[in-house]
């Protein structure tokens, strides 16, 4: 696609998916890009239900087509001060890999952006070069507008400023492109979009797939196939609830596990899902760690796939359960060879134990124990040679003896020298696969072997280094006989060893990365990054977080050759699956599988039990959102767990903080009152904290991006407010997070009552289940009280539990705050009634009413 030409043409013959996906983009221009309705009549609702594999393929198609229209065109807002933009400095014709791209492919080099680390472009990116910086994205689109060309990123230099692209036409006049700005980061969704094309789906046949996807054979084998062998679980189910009473579990997460491993002990070869609901602070990352650990020290080897939304939810899993191996496991031999993580080391935020299951740590260490002329097999038949090869010896310690300028070296001490040196080489390289190669490929006899042959080495050496005194032939000749006999026990364990051991001799980076991902029986990725694993086969998949996740981007790990079982494990009444586009959200784009399944009827069990909010926390979100199902844990109730970091009455476990003041205008709202008396909370936080000797972490929560921004601009650098630990992100950003205190502010201050997505439930719940002690509510309760949202529920509770204050902008955080006694001391009298009085007659979807509160 170029300026204002028409669409792309289409290959003859099947193409690949992500070919085919780069050519239905090229077909866009960019007014279709713009253009909110381009899929509107074509994108049906998902259903609820399916009968088929095609359509539920089908399904997802158009509306992942709109989502990536949508995020297409919101890059195209910013222009022209596009944060991407970056000029272009030279734009070339290159040859290409393909014949079937050819005079498409150019060469092209950008200039460096100005204190910006991140490369121009990444792999697979889509992006637009453009002839100029338009006034606004809507030039793009006229009929006399500016040129453009949309390309694919095919390579990238490892500086980042270089990359090879395809373009969607010829470019006639490469010299008149001048900036390029990036679109669509391309990759994810082409591995969505892979696992949708239908013809990969049936040679594949993944039994999980369609299960979701209703077919009528899903649960019995192929004809011509056989099912799986039989497990053998007698007596397993109390091996198991033995291993369980030792990790201090509540009954519900014990009943959750003790579920799952009956589930991947099914004998009917049925494809199976499990779901365990964990709402905030319930425990789930430790209920996934043990259940895994339990699959890690259990008899019956399986493969497990463990995958997370985001590379902070698995480097959690990964990290508890490491924790938990050294805690409770590590007499059952378990190494770390086992387990696999893989994925970009920075957002993993890999140190620590997390580096000795990383793939890339892992790669690095095993080269060395690989390669032909240092590694394991280079050592074996070093010491063959050296033992079994008296001549090759001696001509070694002649030239030894040579290379000392004739100095004669006692052949004995040259004997003991060589040894030792092979010992230590043959030792260091041994110990480190046996850590980081998993024990059901060394295989158990293999790890004997190799056990035996460290210890007669040391006693061989220990023989070698005893002096025999005298003249004693007798004591000579038995310790000559004894001598052969060890070296010919040696020589046996080491050539079986030889044989036996099938580990790689190479090299290649390529071979043993490949050879990690195949071998371990533990691996833990993200998501989309499970696409690595194509052509891997596993036996148990478990998703954390997996109501973060949009249906069709489950596919990409459920694809995988050799599924039985999935265990997913999330909340549906938390934030889903971000989605930009209103076409795709109304067709349920967004909506997880987790939650499509609990939706008809798929038993889930819940982890009942919080352990992290004060409970004058819990008490709102439990009742709103979880129907009063979830208790508070004994570590919450203890007199410990309330702390008083500021002295006024209104900075207690919980209070909503009335403020009057008022929005500013435009599309991402800030509220300026509102940043002003977190700044005064904050530094009165920074003072209590310094006298007291103490740290703390301080979330500040905010629903839009602008107050987020306005906030960090007025505290600058974080680190400034030590000692506390600060953050300030969205509601979105704070999924999955807890801190000491939180300070919540809801901005939204107008006589509308206009509170736009703050009322959305799932959003509204994570911002209040954030906080392990203190949770401070900032808002305007009026606007909130004419919402008719939930936020006039948590207002009206706030009142009646007496924990509504009015800040008073004389008094700040250093006077006494009195509790709300009614309206019109606080200053929105008859408003506030009238908002209440309208609320009550309206239709309560929220489980707290009015009727309750009055109560």
């Amino acid at each position: 696609m170029m300026g204002k030409k028409g669409k792309g043409t289409a290959n003859a013959g099947k193409k690949r998916p992500d070919d085919e996906l780069v050519d239905l983009i090229f077909s866009w221009s960019l007014q279709d890009v713009m253009n909110q309705d381009l899929f509107r009549d074509k994108a049906s609702t998902i259903p609820d239900r399916f009968f088929g594999l095609k359509s539920y393929l089908d399904a997802f198609r158009i509306p992942l087509l709109e989502e990536m229209r949508a995020e297409m065109s919101s890059n195209l807002e910013p222009l022209p001060n596009h944060p991407s933009a970056v000029p272009i400095r030279s734009l070339v014709p290159s040859i290409g890999k393909s014949l079937r791209n050819f005079g498409l492919v150019y060469r092209a080099t950008v200039a460096r952006g100005r204190g910006s680390r991140r490369a121009a472009a990444c792999i697979g990116d889509i992006i637009v070069l453009l002839d100029g910086m338009p006034r606004r994205p809507g030039e793009l689109a006229w009929s006399g507008g500016r040129s453009y060309c949309v390309a694919h990123v095919q390579d990238v230099d490892r500086n980042g400023y270089g990359f090879e692209i395809r373009a969607s036409s010829k470019i006639e006049d490469a010299s008149c492109y001048t900036r390029a700005v990036s679109l669509l980061s391309f990759i994810p969704y082409a591995r969505i979009w892979r696992c949708l094309d239908y013809d990969a789906a049936v040679r594949r046949s993944p039994a999980l797939v369609k299960v979701v996807a209703g077919d009528a054979q899903s649960t019995s084998f192929p004809a011509g196939s056989s099912a799986p062998a039989r497990l053998d679980t007698g007596g397993a189910d109390a091996d198991v609830a033995a291993k369980l009473s030792t990790f201090k579990l509540n009954d519900s997460q014990t009943e959750s596990i003790l579920s799952c491993v009956k589930a991947t002990r099914q004998q009917d070869g049925a494809s199976k899902f499990s779901l365990i609901w964990g709402p905030p602070g319930t425990g789930k990352t430790k209920t996934i760690s043990v259940l895994l650990l339990l699959l890690l020290t259990s008899q019956t080897k399986c493969r497990v796939l463990t995958c997370a939304p985001t590379n902070t939810a698995i480097s959690q899993v990964a990290s508890r359960l490491l924790a938990l191996w050294k805690q409770h496991a590590a007499k059952d031999g378990v190494c770390h060879g086992d387990l696999l993580l893989f994925g970009n080391r920075e957002r993993l935020a890999v140190n620590g134990d997390l580096g000795e299951i990383f793939l890339d740590t892992r790669v690095k260490r095993l080269k060395k124990c690989f390669s032909p002329g240092t590694g394991w097999k280079h050592c074996l038949v070093s010491l063959e040679v050296f033992l079994g090869e008296p001549r090759i010896v001696t001509s070694q310690y002649q030239g030894a003896c040579l290379q000392n300028a004739g100095t004669k070296v006692p052949e004995t001490s040259f004997v003991r020298s060589k040894l030792h040196q092979i010992f230590d080489t043959l030792s260091n390289c041994f110990r480190l696969i046996m850590s980081q190669v998993p024990r059901a490929v060394l295989l158990e006899k293999n790890y004997k072997n190799i056990v035996l042959l460290m210890e007669m080495l040391k006693d061989f050496s220990k023989l070698l280094g005893r002096k025999i005194v005298g003249n004693d032939e007798a004591g000579k000749s038995e310790f000559t006989q004894h001598l052969m006999q060890s070296k010919a026990r040696i020589l046996d364990v080491l050539r079986t060893l030889l044989r036996e051991l099938k580990l790689p001799v190479t090299r290649s980076d390529f071979r043993i990365k490949k050879f990690c991902l195949g071998s371990a029986p533990f691996v833990f990725c993200t998501v989309s990054g499970s696409a690595k694993l194509n052509n891997q086969k596993m036996d148990l998949l478990l998703i954390d977080e997996a109501a973060q996740l949009k249906e069709c981007e489950s596919l990409i790990p459920m694809q995988l050759s050799g599924l039985k079982h999935a265990v997913l494990i999330g909340d549906e009444c938390q934030l889903p699956a971000t989605v930009k586009s209103k076409v795709s959200d109304t067709a349920l784009l967004g909506r997880s599988l987790f939650e499509r399944l609990s939706a008809l009827g798929q038993k889930k069990h819940l982890l009942n039990i919080q352990y992290r909010m004060h409970p004058s926390i819990s008490i709102f979100p439990n009742l709103s959102f979880y129907d009063k199902k979830i208790l508070d844990g004994a570590n919450v109730t203890q007199e410990g767990h309330t702390r008083k970091y500021l002295q006024a009455a209104m900075f207690g476990p919980y209070s909503f903080i009335n403020i009057d003041g008022r929005e500013d205008p435009g599309r991402s709202k800030r509220n300026m009152a509102e940043v002003a008396v977190i700044l005064e909370i904050l530094n009165a936080l920074k003072k209590a904290c310094i006298s007291s000797r103490q740290r703390v972490s301080v979330g500040v929560i905010c629903p839009y991006a602008a107050q987020v921004e306005a906030i960090q601009q007025e505290i600058g650098d974080a680190k400034s407010m030590h000692p506390l630990t600060l953050r300030v992100n969205s509601v979105d950003g704070f999924q999955g997070s807890e801190e000491d205190i939180i300070i919540l502010s809801t901005v939204r201050s107008n006589s509308a009552g206009s509170i736009g997505f703050l009322s959305n439930l799932r959003r509204a719940n994570v911002a209040l289940t954030r906080a392990r002690h203190c949770l401070w509510i900032l808002g305007n309760a009026a606007t909130l009280c004419g919402s008719g949202s939930i936020w006039e529920e948590l207002v009206r509770d706030a009142v009646d539990r007496h924990c509504f204050f009015n800040w008073d902008d004389s008094a700040g955080v250093s006077s006494p705050i009195t509790p709300w006694r009614n309206a019109a001391a606080v200053g929105f009298g008859s408003e506030f009634d009238v908002h209440f009085e309208r609320s009550e007659a309206q239709d309560r979807r929220n489980t707290v009413t009015l009727a309750w509160v009055r109560r």
